[in-house]
């Protein structure tokens, strides 16, 4: 079970934005508790959110990293067609539901806030009340990728489009002390092994040609058509009519170029806000993890991502120990 810290001085954690490396703030716990160090507030963005929400649920580092080893990300990518985003998000809402044993925010162990954005309102949104599992699939939902969440009257999307690490967050929470972990941070990328299982995003242009193909099939032959009519012109589309352009798009030459271009976009959007905000920011301890060849959709290389941020948090801990006043 997470625990909470007994010191005079209020430690807040930050857990940012960015996919699957996002699965590294579990190795950022996990050296925190090797050492008896507890945060007593807690905030996140995004991945943040879920990490930081299954923390304060009860969820020990090692628990946590167990839940991430053994959760099958592929099978929570429910496809929708494409008019909002690609992904319904229903599936991984009420897998959120049953981890946090769909908690309210007043249940959790330790206080938290997640931060999405409001698309009605044009403003950032830090939730704190409510459900919580509703309040993640409003932080992760990437605008053209997710479909945005309503809450009441109003949709949300991810909130890495304004606040990507929420160290100021955790700070109004009452923190003395902030850790803020950056996942946007300058890291040169390195050039890895070829890996031969297929990753998030390869299974993410698979799945949505598939979906494609299948919705352009029913609206060319619908299901009302004759039977024999139809399974007949159904097979000469599979045969003859698959287009080259989608055969190499399933070699993983190309993106869909909807989901290349909203995503790139975001994506360098993200990387230069959180960069700017975290370069002035009043921080007591920034925690830049390096994670060289790996990349937000690499879900499947979970023990990579969790040891990225023990390496990141070991190098800290004498300094924070002696900051907090712990031998």
């Amino acid at each position: 079970m997470a625990k909470k810290r007994g010191n005079k001085i209020k430690l807040g954690l930050a857990l940012g934005a960015g996919g699957a490396k996002g699965l590294a703030h579990i190795g950022i716990l996990k050296v925190l508790h090797k050492h008896k160090i507890y945060p007593d507030y807690l905030a996140g963005t995004s991945m943040g959110s879920i990490i930081g929400a299954l923390y304060a649920s009860g969820y020990s580092p090692k628990e946590l990293q167990e839940t991430a080893r053994t959760t099958n990300w592929k099978k929570i990518v429910d496809f929708t067609i494409p008019k909002a985003g690609f992904i319904q998000g229903d599936l991984i809402e009420s897998k959120l539901k049953r981890l946090v044993q769909n908690k309210d925010f007043s249940e959790l162990d330790i206080p938290l806030r997640v931060v999405s954005y409001n698309l009605d309102t044009h403003e950032k949104v830090v939730i704190s009340k409510g459900s919580v599992s509703r309040s993640l699939r409003a932080s992760i939902s990437i605008p053209g990728i997710f479909t945005p969440i309503k809450i009441d009257k109003n949709h949300f999307i991810d909130g890495a489009v304004v606040d990507p690490t929420p160290f100021d967050v955790v700070k109004e929470m009452g923190a003395e002390i902030v850790i803020a972990v950056d996942l946007f941070n300058k890291a040169k990328t390195v050039s890895g092994p070829v890996v031969k299982s297929k990753s998030l995003l390869s299974e993410f242009r698979e799945m949505f040609i598939v979906q494609e193909l299948l919705n352009i099939k029913n609206y060319i032959f619908p299901d009302r058509w004759p039977g024999f009519i139809k399974k007949t012109l159904r097979w000469a589309f599979d045969k003859f009519l698959y287009p080259a352009k989608v055969l190499k798009i399933l070699a993983g030459k190309e993106l869909p170029p909807l989901a290349q271009v909203m995503y790139e976009t975001i994506n360098v959007l993200t990387n230069n806000l959180a960069r700017e905000r975290m370069k002035n920011a009043d921080i007591d301890f920034k925690i830049s993890p390096i994670f060289k060849n790996l990349t937000w959709s690499d879900f499947d290389k979970t023990e990579e991502m969790i040891k990225v941020g023990e390496r990141a948090m070991n190098q800290r801990i004498p300094e924070l120990k002696k900051k907090l006043g712990i031998k």
